[in-house]
């Protein structure tokens, strides 16, 4: 049996309907997981880093001496005792004693002086970094060691101290 043009027009014509309108919607569906798909050669991290964030600025500043070092007490303590030792060597009697008490002040003075330089709290450069961190708020750490990272590196921060990732 054969069709007329007419029958087989009427019967394309809304299968063509039903194709455009099919195309249409399949452009309105939405991803699967809340609008998250996973690219090829992308990586989806779950699990989020807790002090991991992106650098938004680094500069180098100055930090002034005599923070909350220890150095300044230990190097005193120190210098006191080895000053009262060397004074203590002095002299007889109350010149002794004398010898020993000017030893132990002026090796203390000279010790804490020596124990702030050399623990790092008699001022210098350092490195202040500021970073947006995962959690959206910022933290901005100060330290002496340069932290070989440019802006918009991501880097993580521990023991007051950023380290590139």
């Amino acid at each position: 049996m054969k069709t007329t043009p007419t029958k087989s027009r009427s019967f394309q014509l809304p299968l063509a309907l039903v194709m455009a309108a099919g195309a249409a919607l399949a452009g309105c569906a939405t991803p699967q997981y809340g609008g998250y798909q996973q690219r090829p050669g992308y990586t989806t991290y779950t699990t989020r880093c807790q002090n991991c964030g992106v650098v938004q600025q680094v500069d180098q500043v100055y930090v002034q001496g005599g923070g909350n070092s220890n150095g300044g007490t230990l190097g005193a303590v120190i210098g006191a005792v080895a000053g009262g030792v060397l004074g203590s060597t002095i002299g007889k009697g109350d010149g002794r004693t004398a010898a020993t008490v000017v030893g132990a002040v002026g090796g203390g003075v000279v010790g804490n002086q020596i124990g702030k330089n050399s623990d790092g709290g008699g001022g210098g450069t350092a490195w202040r970094i500021v970073v947006r961190m995962d959690n959206g708020q910022y933290a901005t750490v100060t330290q002496r060691e340069d932290p070989r990272v440019p802006t918009g590196a991501y880097v993580s921060i521990r023991d007051g101290h950023v380290y590139p990732q």
